[in-house]
């Protein structure tokens, strides 16, 4: 007889990525505050205790829809391990890696944005999204810093730009509030966001 544990954990699967789908569609719709667990678990047709037990309370179930949002699926791998950074890694041409770093950077900022501007501002008023909202910040630095570190094994930077400057632009140019600005705000396509970066990160770092 077959063993029950692998259906059991399919469906236990099955539930976390509909909560956070759900999750995902009423924060941006209605912020942080206007979003209630019970919410979530109506839309996701399953109990409150659910959520609870799957993924946690509201502050979790935000973080769950940005980790989701960022690499685009809810498997535990981490972003600097997925292909299309790995493609970053292993491109020996300086400007085809930004090239295509910038695509990664856009493809991101597509998916993240409305979620990423949600938790900028419930960051300001509470503390625990606020602590969350700083681990982000730090883990964005590191990634703009190992970027920099990859860039920089490929050839020479633009003079007089040492590496921890050249994270902290390319930090500043990755934030996923730029999309939202240019794309959501302006018009702007994702194919025009993605040239535009691109664009940037040369002249800044090259």
């Amino acid at each position: 007889m077959e063993s029950p544990w692998p259906l059991r954990r399919a469906k236990a699967a099955a539930t976390r990525v509909a909560i956070i789908q759900a999750a995902s569609r009423l924060f941006p719709a209605h912020g942080y505050e206007g979003t209630s667990v019970q919410a979530v678990a109506d839309s996701a047709g399953v109990s409150r205790a659910t959520v609870f037990n799957s993924v946690g309370g509201k502050a979790q179930l935000l973080k769950a829809a940005y980790d989701v949002a960022t690499v685009g699926d809810d498997l535990p791998i981490p972003l600097p391990q997925r292909p299309e950074l790995m493609a970053v890694r292993d491109e020996p041409d300086q400007r085809r890696a930004i090239s295509l770093y910038a695509a990664v950077i856009a493809g991101i900022g597509e998916r993240l944005s409305a979620i990423y501007e949600v938790f900028r501002a419930a960051s300001v008023s509470d503390p625990e999204i606020g602590d969350l909202w700083a681990d982000i910040q730090q883990q964005r630095l590191q990634g703009a810093r190992g970027f920099v570190t990859i860039l920089s094994s490929k050839g020479r930077l633009r003079a007089g730009l040492d590496l921890a400057q050249a994270g902290d632009i390319v930090w500043a140019l990755i934030d996923a509030s730029l999309y939202h600005r240019l794309c959501h705000d302006r018009g702007w396509s994702r194919a025009d966001f993605e040239r535009w970066l691109a664009a940037s990160l040369e002249s800044q770092l090259l």
